[in-house]
């Protein structure tokens, strides 16, 4: 039933003149959340990066020896006291958020390796690439 509205939503898409892309860049909410995930090809990545000045939270996930993106990492985002703000799985290539100002914990977990980072947002943009091969796992500690 689930894939039958899915490919219904993006027949009307199509048929409206829209692309793909276009229709998977649509903001998502959670727990009062924005966010938009994709990124899966050119024409996805070019319609992501259009929305990214309206997201205060970037997130990429690569594979850093080969160069590839990665699109089945399960995300988790608690705020400072612990409390789920956002969890979403398979995120990726690129995952944006829009947060309120604050402090919070990102776990983003695939392939049996998961990383931890806390990032403090304010109103400007922070941007996080996170490469599955070449980096530590371990929270470095808050990256403003």
């Amino acid at each position: 039933m689930h894939r039958t509205l899915v490919n219904a939503a993006l027949a009307l898409a199509l048929t409206a003149g829209l692309s793909p892309a276009v229709f998977a860049a649509q903001p998502k909410e959670q727990n009062g959340v924005a966010y938009i995930n994709g990124g899966v090809g050119q024409d996805e990545q070019n319609a992501m990066r259009a929305l990214k000045a309206d997201y205060n939270l970037q997130l990429t996930f690569a594979t850093k020896q080969t160069g590839a993106y990665r699109s089945d990492v399960q995300l988790d985002i608690a705020d400072a006291k612990g409390a789920s703000v956002l969890s979403v799985a398979n995120t990726g290539p690129m995952f944006f958020a829009k947060l309120p100002p604050g402090t919070y914990r990102i776990s983003a977990a695939a392939e049996g390796k998961t990383f931890k980072r806390t990032v403090k947002l304010g109103n400007g943009a922070k941007e996080m690439t996170l490469h599955w091969e070449n980096d530590s796992p371990d929270d470095p500690g808050v990256q403003e």
